[in-house]
């Protein structure tokens, strides 16, 4: 125990006394640094709520198309969840944005309404899948989970950077 902890402290001290003492900015300085602006923060808002979105939009797919069993209770609140993620996406995208990390393009700000109508058609797939979700239960809605997936390619393709 005695180890660990000095283990520990060798590992917060050090970098710190480095840093104090006219050191090159360690890492995570610098990366603090960057995060203190409100574009790295606009940028940090959408890639958690894109990374919500993809994680439930999969969770649908793989019920949909059965390579997971159903769960009712998940698919209908999950549905729910990606209508209100996506009439939040627009607000992470603020001016200058484009930070380390980003893989949004510069198209978004030149063409903004049809940025903004590609995240409404996200949020429009996506409450119609949860609306017949709820009236009639996955299984008899899980058709909708493709539209929900073409609505998020619709708004990649031209503005997504192609990852490498």
């Amino acid at each position: 125990m005695k180890k660990l902890a000095v283990t520990l402290f060798s590992a917060v001290l050090v970098p710190l006394l480095v840093v104090s003492c006219g050191g090159q900015k360690a890492p995570a300085a610098a990366a603090a640094a960057q995060a203190d602006t409100p574009e790295t923060a606009a940028f940090n808002y959408r890639d958690g709520l894109m990374k919500a979105v993809a994680w439930k939009v999969g969770k649908l797919r793989g019920m949909a198309q059965g390579e997971v069993p159903v769960d009712e209770a998940f698919a209908k609140k999950a549905a729910h969840d990606v209508a209100t993620l996506a009439g939040m996406i627009t607000e992470g995208f603020i001016p200058n944005s484009i930070v380390q990390g980003s893989a949004a393009t510069p198209d978004i700000w030149k063409n903004f309404p049809d940025f903004t109508q590609k995240a409404a058609d996200l949020q429009t797939a996506a409450q119609a899948l949860a609306d017949a979700a709820d009236a009639n239960g996955f299984e008899a809605s899980k058709g909708l989970v493709d539209a929900v997936g073409k609505s998020c390619g619709g708004c990649h393709r031209p503005y997504r950077k192609r990852q490498e």
